[in-house]
């Protein structure tokens, strides 16, 4: 007499919600590991002095989030998220307040220079008596030319501009220091530095302009490479090779600038919910697997090695047999779990279906959803058939 049944189980919802929640915790540690190593390339850089604020800010959200992976892995992959969004432009704007200290530090020697050609006109001015007016005139004419080159160089706001427009306004000022000047054309050469100025200082404009723009594109760039790079590594170590495919199906798009941020977000955010379920299903199956050996063997059967038949959505094959001949057989899908009780006398073959079956749910959490049964008689099975079920008949979940 053979027995064969189908039953499709699935694991209680407590179990299931703490591998969900190692697989989040898991996914999340991988990632706050990544933006740890990111604020420390800042610190190591020396450029976390010019972010204090910020770098501390997300110093503290990643101590957030490491101290929520033990407690409450959903929280902490949400606070990771933020964490990530407040760090894609942390290295930018750090490099920016560093350019923004150093001008600093260069309009303070200028200032200081300033303020030495201010005293020397000081100076100048107790010996004017002693100097003819012409020379007098002449210097202070020279002086006014050189404040209206400060004064240009002080309307340009960014300290990009300032310093893209530095070298040709410190060739006007060489020019008007070392020349000798004519009164009588004072108007003349006035407009004519006027109108130098205004070509220099709109040139430095533009070239900021311009270069500030392919600076947030290299920058949006750079973010979206580093997302995948952070996304590879992590499916990698996972050895989710599903994922790791649609990933690098990603790149020619990000690289060829066919997709920004929040598309690349958006398509990252399912594929790792994809990975999860998946996870989550496999993670369940092995839950059964582990359950139906410990149990066959503790009701006295022979385990042969399991295999795993038609790739990860396939079915792992388990089959079992007793010193007398009896034989058991389960293939256990992703949602579905038949079996196979055969070559036993009369019905004892249900026997050894208590021993194993029940004790999935009682001890494992495993829920056995409608049995379908089928019986063969035993006179038409051949001694040597072993065959496993096929969808036709047993028990499904």
């Amino acid at each position: 007499m053979s027995y064969v049944a189908d039953r499709r189980w699935s694991i209680e919802a407590r179990q299931r919600r703490q591998m969900y929640l190692d697989r989040v915790r898991n996914t999340t540690e991988a990632f706050a590991a990544k933006n740890r190593e990111r604020l420390d390339a800042l610190r190591a850089q020396e450029l976390d002095i010019y972010i204090a604020g910020d770098y501390a800010a997300c110093r503290d959200l990643l101590d957030r989030v490491e101290y929520l992976l033990l407690q409450d892995p959903e929280a902490a992959r949400d606070e990771n998220k933020r964490l990530s969004a407040m760090m894609r432009s942390i290295g930018s704007r750090a490099r920016e307040n560093r350019r923004t200290a150093r001008v600093a530090e260069r309009d303070a020697t200028e200032a200081a220079l300033q303020a030495e050609r201010d005293a020397a006109r000081d100076r100048m001015a107790f010996e004017r008596d002693a100097r003819a007016e012409a020379i007098i005139r002449e210097q202070a004419v020279r002086e006014d030319l050189l404040a209206m080159i400060h004064q240009a160089r002080l309307s340009l706001a960014g300290p990009v501009e300032q310093d893209l427009c530095q070298p040709d306004l410190m060739a006007l000022r060489q020019e008007i220091e070392r020349s000798e000047i004519n009164l009588q054309e004072l108007d003349q050469i006035q407009s004519n530095l006027k109108h130098r100025l205004e070509a220099v200082t709109t040139s430095a404009r533009t070239k900021a302009e311009a270069l500030q723009l392919a600076e947030q594109r290299d920058e949006a760039q750079h973010d979206m490479e580093a997302v995948l790079e952070d996304a590879l590594a992590v499916f990698s170590q996972l050895h989710d090779d599903a994922a790791l495919a649609e990933i690098r199906q990603l790149q020619p798009r990000v690289i060829g600038g066919q997709m920004d941020m929040q598309h690349l977000d958006d398509h990252l955010s399912a594929i790792r919910q994809a990975a999860d379920d998946r996870a989550l299903q496999e993670a369940a199956r092995r839950h059964v697997v582990i359950g139906l050996l410990r149990e066959l063997r503790s009701a006295g059967f022979v385990i042969s090695e399991p295999k795993l038949e038609g790739g990860e959505a396939g079915a792992v094959v388990i089959k079992a047999q007793r010193p007398s001949g009896a034989q058991a057989a389960f293939r256990v899908k992703l949602d579905e779990m038949s079996y196979k009780f055969d070559h036993y006398q009369g019905q004892a073959c249900l026997e050894d279906a208590d021993k194993v079956l029940p004790k999935l749910q009682d001890i494992y959490g495993i829920e056995l959803g409608e049995e379908s049964i089928s019986w063969k008689n035993p006179d038409m099975i051949g001694k040597s058939e072993r065959r496993l079920p096929d969808s036709a008949g047993g028990r499904s979940k």
